[in-house]
């Protein structure tokens, strides 16, 4: 099966796992993103949504404690 064209569907979150990088712009910076209705679920989780600085998409990452500054 070729799966090249497969796009995530857009009512998933975007997770990146391994890596703090952006996987459409390659960026390593990211700030935290404003919480919307569903976070609060995906927080019993520990997903917390941030977002590209350069692109904006947003994502979720695992992460155990609040970024520092917040």
């Amino acid at each position: 099966m070729h799966t090249a064209n497969l796009e995530w569907p857009l009512w998933l979150p975007h997770l990146i796992l391994r890596e703090h990088k952006c996987p459409r712009c390659n960026s390593v910076q990211f700030r935290s993103d404003t919480q919307r209705g569903y976070d609060g679920l995906l927080a019993l989780f520990a997903l917390r949504p941030v977002r590209c600085t350069f692109c904006w998409r947003r994502y979720y990452w695992f992460a155990l404690h609040a970024p520092a500054g917040e």
